[in-house]
């Protein structure tokens, strides 16, 4: 530790006959000022292996509970598949020529426009007397016709026939689009404050949560607002359980299914079931049956359990704060569920458009010669799907949606690149990309200028299963509800969704557009090609960019480690202390939150005067004036420090954060308690729950001056997945040392923690 001495005083000592020089005159206080700037800077982290002081605790296999396995290793992966429904056409019709109004206005879709130009579209149709052919379905609302020709041979005749007639703008195939290639289900398990204020949910699995949600700022949101029950959100994807305990509550009743029955699926065992798995096509039932996935040849599927659409949903909106399973954004929505995609992961891009339309409140074709409409539409619709191709269909669809007021929410795509994926990449649609536990983009993740946010995906990449996506899942084998992990923009979209839904439950006057503006003006930066910043749910709806913050200088005494004086700096950092006696003293400074003057909390601005690792004392000798100028940012451990020798200093009343970087490595830090009385020392995570995704689960041990053990503490609470650690003991004045031990330690960015000292319980 270094000694600055920033005044002296010079002083005419007596001659050689031993006369003392008078000292009266010398002040005994002095002021001592300076301005307190925030820094941004970045911890690093270095390593030096050494023998453990406190007693290990177990690896992460064996402290985080063992979830049951449902499908270990199972990966989506795109592989060999067919691009097009074998049997379909799609026929888009001009408005001009029928006398309609363009796509996308209130006009088209009014009960009358759907009859009139229903009937005129069968009726062109009926007229070409197309030969092997025959109309399947019509969709008014987009002014299309799907036409299914039984001779596979004769498709490019059927067409060329179609385009003869001046009323058909375009004759396409009906595109396959899948769910998110790239999703897992590896394992599963079974099944008002102050502006600043933090609320997290009581639901058992919300530890496996914590990164994703905390990551995106929801614990404060939550004390501003948890969802509303006035809040409609529409999932189109491959259907629901309504049955789920954890998500049951808020699903509506006035879901679809739209998959056709037409497709089918050849498994490896030979055996063959329709796409659609329930045994008919377009029905009120979007229950899914059962789910599929291509196995890695490519040439047949598997049974999996999972549940793309539960889990997609379960992150929008799993009842939140009932004690059971996981979480959603939202505790309380109302969550329309509409079946598009079959038990194959794949729909077709007809179906999809009348799913989309259907989940706008329009209506859509109801596969018997009709259409079917909701009684409203849902202001948010979530599109966790997408493949390299655009359609017309798809994006007529898109845009009646857009136009009858939803904000459309798609997942970027996982091709890793900038190839744009639809439909996300439709202008009406704001595209999401996917982001890990550290808050940067994952390797998977799609990029470009058609992406316009990003929010957690998870990343399997940065060391096991917690960094990835925790939500609703189903266990088809037992038929019994589940929780999985998953990666992917599929998983990015809904939170970004379920922050929308948080939006509208403050404010329901928003329109799509505003909340399109919001979520993307309050993201955390910085902006790139993977989007505005990180969608952040306090900020949005806040309006802010974080609670306001004040800052304040804490003067401590270096020889005690006593609080001296604590002042509240002006606006621009400027701070002053007065009356400060002469001595040797060490500068923090840190801020409070929302005005709640409680500084040095772990996660809030705290640093020193000094090296950002070690602080240095500087001495007050006379008047002055002093003046001690220093920048604080989050805690950095630049070196972190593994012996007593060379511990680290910690203030009582502040914290710091290190990372374990193996399981043979601890970090020591050096205590001086000032007073007789009770401390307490403890770990937590820098944004998510001890023990999950990057952070560490702990252990703490206490040494005194002499290096001597006095006590150790494990985990808090490992029934409730606490796993960080918290030791109080009544100490003496003194030094003390206090170590931290990680159960796992090693990844990315090794097993990281925050450690708070503080007076009390």
């Amino acid at each position: 530790m270094r000694t600055l001495v920033i005044a002296l005083v010079a002083l005419t000592l007596a001659g050689c006959s031993g006369e003392t020089a008078p000292t009266g005159w010398i002040p005994r206080t002095a002021a001592v000022s300076g301005i307190i700037t925030v820094s941004a800077a970045v911890p690093a982290f270095g390593t030096a292996p050494v023998a453990a002081l406190v007693p290990r605790t177990a690896s992460r296999t064996a402290s985080l509970p063992r979830l049951p396995v449902l499908s270990v290793g199972m990966h989506l992966t795109r592989g060999p598949r067919p691009a097009f429904t074998p049997h379909d056409l799609i026929a888009t019709f001009r408005h001009t020529v029928l006398g309609a109004p363009p796509v996308g206005t209130a006009a088209l879709a009014a009960p009358a426009g759907v009859r009139a130009f229903g009937t005129a579209i069968r009726s062109r149709l009926a007229a070409m007397a197309l030969q092997g052919a025959a109309v399947a379905g019509v969709s008014p609302t987009i002014l299309t016709a799907r036409i299914r020709v039984a001779d596979t041979t004769q498709l490019d005749a059927v067409a060329a026939a179609l385009r003869q007639d001046a009323a058909i703008a375009a004759v396409t195939r009906n595109r396959l689009i899948w769910l998110d290639e790239t999703a897992r289900s590896l394992n599963g398990m079974d099944g008002a404050a102050a502006a600043a204020a933090q609320t997290t949910s009581n639901d058992p699995l919300y530890p496996y949560q914590s990164w994703h949600y905390g990551l995106i700022d929801l614990p404060r949101a939550w004390s501003l607002t948890t969802g509303s029950a006035s809040v409609l959100v529409a999932v189109v994807d491959d259907g629901i359980r309504f049955d789920h305990p954890a998500i049951a509550a808020n699903l509506t009743a006035d879901g679809y299914d739209f998959v056709s029955l037409v497709d089918s699926l050849i498994l490896c065992t030979r055996d063959t079931v329709s796409n659609a798995g329930d045994g008919n096509g377009y029905d009120p039932d979007p229950t899914i049956p059962a789910s599929y996935t291509l196995s890695s040849t490519g040439t047949c599927f598997i049974p999996v359990n999972f549940g793309h659409g539960l889990h997609v949903a379960g992150t929008i909106g799993a009842v939140g704060n009932d004690g059971i399973g996981v979480t959603g954004v939202n505790w309380t929505v109302r969550i329309r569920p509409v079946r598009a995609f079959g038990v194959g992961g794949f729909g077709n891009e007809y179906d999809e458009a009348q799913g989309i339309l259907y989940a706008a409140g329009l209506p859509a074709d109801n596969g018997a010669g009709g259409t079917v409409q909701a009684s409203s539409g849902a202001r948010i619709i979530n599109m966790s799907f997408g493949g390299p191709d655009s359609g017309t269909t798809e994006h007529n669809a898109i845009k009646s949606a857009a136009s009858a007021g939803a904000l459309l929410v798609a997942a970027a795509g996982n091709a890793g690149s900038s190839d744009p994926e639809y439909p996300a990449a439709y202008p009406e649609v704001l595209a999401v990309a996917a982001v890990g536990p550290d808050g940067s983009p994952t390797p998977y993740s799609s990029f470009g200028s058609f992406v316009g946010i990003r929010a957690p995906g998870g990343n399997l990449g940065l060391g096991d299963l917690t960094d990835l996506v925790v939500s609703t899942a189903w266990d088809f084998t037992r038929k019994a509800p589940a929780y999985a992990y998953a990666e992917g923009t599929s998983m990015a979209a809904p939170h970004v969704s379920g922050v929308a839904a948080l939006l509208l439950a403050q404010n329901p006057a928003l329109t799509a557009a505003a909340l399109r503006s919001r979520l993307t003006s309050y993201a955390v930066g910085p902006a790139n090609r993977y989007g505005a910043g990180l969608v952040n749910a306090y900020n949005s709806l806040t309006q802010s960019h974080g609670p306001p913050a004040r800052r304040y200088a804490r003067l401590y005494s270096a020889a005690t480690g006593a609080t001296v004086q604590t002042v509240l700096a002006q606006a621009g950092g400027e701070f002053s202390f007065s009356d400060v006696e002469d001595g040797s003293y060490f500068l923090y400074g840190g801020t409070d939150e929302s005005g709640d003057q409680q500084v040095g909390s772990p996660g809030r601005l705290w640093g020193a005067f000094g090296d950002p690792a070690v602080p240095s004392a500087f001495t007050v000798l006379g008047a002055g004036p002093h003046r001690v100028s220093f920048s604080i940012g989050l805690p950095i451990q630049l070196e972190p420090s593994h012996t007593i020798a060379g511990a680290t200093p910690l203030a009582i009343g502040g914290y710091t954060q290190g990372a374990i970087i193996d399981t043979a490595t601890i970090d020591v830090y050096r205590v001086t308690i000032p007073a007789a009385a009770t401390y307490t020392f403890e770990t937590s995570g820098w944004g998510a729950a001890c023990g999950f995704a990057l952070e560490d689960a702990t252990a703490i041990g206490l040494f005194d001056a002499g290096s001597s053990f006095i006590t150790s503490a494990g985990f808090i609470d490992r029934t409730h997945l606490n796993f960080c650690s918290r030791l109080t003991r009544s100490l003496s004045p003194g030094t003390y040392y206090v170590a931290v031990a990680g159960s796992f330690g090693g990844g990315v960015f090794g097993g990281r923690y925050r450690l708070q000292a503080r007076l009390g319980p």
